[in-house]
């Protein structure tokens, strides 16, 4: 049973000795969950950068395999991105030019030019990856380095050709600590590269 003046003691709070004990506690919490924190950030960009690659990749692919031209398309003021590819069954043709008749015995000209075609433009790809993406955890691409210099803004696109073929590209990714992740996509090569490890800004 307390006595009056421990009880009175007890109300007045905490000692020096128990602050400092918490104070030390804190720190030393701090001191492991703080580095954590900043390896974690850097293992989600390097997560997204991996899946970012793979995607890139089946873009590549998909165009050799259609023999139609792709591109990913970045939109980069919203931080997100998708796959079309040139045309789709949804547009339709530009109308035929009507038949003419050609006097030949006055001696008239033919027309010698080709004959009108379709325009057609790239549009979403029937599937998921059509629709825009975003990556998780704020990670976002801060810009393009592209044979016209840097992109950091406005709508770039990376357009694959039906043999694999494209104009090599650098793709930085950023998250929101600074910390960078970049890859490169070479002319002819089908794996994306990572040009250099987690970097901060």
């Amino acid at each position: 049973m307390r006595t009056a003046r421990t009880a009175a003691a007890w109300r007045r709070g905490f000692t020096l000795i128990e602050i400092l004990a918490v104070v030390a506690i804190l720190a030393l919490a701090a001191v492991f969950v703080l580095p954590n924190l900043s390896a974690l950030g850097e293992r989600r960009l390097h997560h997204a950068a991996q899946r970012l690659a793979a995607e890139l990749e089946f873009a590549r692919q998909r165009a050799v395999v259609t023999g139609i031209p792709h591109r990913v398309l970045f939109d980069l003021p919203n931080h997100v991105y998708r796959l079309e590819w040139l045309g789709s069954e949804e547009q339709e043709p530009a109308p035929a030019p009507a038949e003419m008749e050609y006097d030949v015995s006055q001696g008239s000209k033919l027309p010698l030019s080709a004959p009108q075609r379709a325009v057609v433009d790239f549009s979403p790809v029937p599937d998921s990856f059509g629709n825009f993406r975003d990556f998780d955890g704020g990670i976002f691409v801060a810009g393009l380095q592209t044979s016209d210099g840097w992109v950091a803004e406005g709508l770039p696109a990376l357009v694959f050709e039906p043999d694999g073929s494209t104009a090599y590209t650098e793709i930085v990714l950023q998250e929101g600590g600074g910390a960078r992740q970049t890859l490169s996509v070479e002319p002819l090569d089908d794996a994306v590269r990572f040009v250099d490890t987690v970097a901060r800004q």
